[in-house]
């Protein structure tokens, strides 16, 4: 029978386990969970961070201490949803700093073009066209504030976001990540609850399997459960049988 001291035992050397350190450990967990038909290279989208990954699922397992196939392949399914949220939170911090300096490079592009003057110009075509800079200072200074929010909207940090906004339709980016968000947190809670209602039926297996506690265990009846294998009584000493009868 597995007791409650036992289980917490077990629960406690799980927490204590805290993965694979050196490189070819990690690369052991790693074809694990590609063996489990979930979590796989693909998982870790390039430019994240694959240690971070890997120490996320390492504490994941610890926790939930799965055991068999099964447990396993929704504890993954745990750590790939929670994964996935934690890049959702990414993407959408990505799409407001690009969607913010995107407008202010807009504006800036305008107040640059604004200090300009152009003359000379056949139609629409800039054929012969003379450009005349009204202000120099202001349209350096413009100019220079223009090329520092181009810098920010352009930078590789923000391709996550730029990603969800060109696959977003009529500017709904944010409203997809929303759905998203809804329906892998839908995964991960039902992942959870799956998981513990497993577990649950195994541990009580378990204890029916294994049957009432004997009645020599200490921490249950002590000594007198011992001392009643022997016909005692309350712990009251044998009498002593003679020949003549009482």
């Amino acid at each position: 029978m597995t007791s409650n001291r036992q289980r917490s035992a077990n629960r406690a050397n799980a927490r204590a386990s805290t993965g694979p350190k050196t490189s070819e450990g990690k690369a052991t967990v790693r074809l694990n969970a590609m063996q489990h038909g979930l979590l796989c290279r693909d998982v870790v989208l390039p430019g994240e961070d694959a240690e971070a990954f890997e120490d996320l699922r390492n504490r994941v397992w610890a926790d939930l201490a799965p055991a068999g196939p099964l447990e396993e392949l929704l504890t993954d399914r745990v750590v790939s949803a929670m994964w996935r949220l934690r890049r959702l939170e990414r993407a959408e911090c990505a799409l407001f700093h690009w969607r913010v300096h995107m407008h202010k490079a807009e504006r800036l592009a305008a107040k640059v073009a604004s200090y300009v003057e152009i003359t000379g110009c056949l139609l629409s075509l800039n054929f012969g066209a003379e450009r005349t800079i009204t202000d120099e200072a202001s349209y350096a200074r413009a100019t220079r504030e223009l090329r520092r929010a181009e810098f920010e909207r352009d930078r590789d940090e923000l391709s996550l976001g730029r990603a969800f906004d060109a696959d977003a339709k009529d500017g709904e980016a944010f409203g997809k990540l929303n759905r998203y968000e809804t329906g892998i947190e839908r995964s991960l809670f039902r992942s959870l609850q799956e998981l513990r209602q497993i577990q649950s039926k195994r541990q009580d297996r378990s204890i029916s399997i294994a049957g009432p506690v004997a009645a020599t265990d200490p921490n249950v009846n002590g000594e007198r459960g011992e001392l009643a294998l022997f016909g005692k009584n309350d712990g009251a000493p044998f009498q002593q049988a003679t020949g003549d009868g009482p």
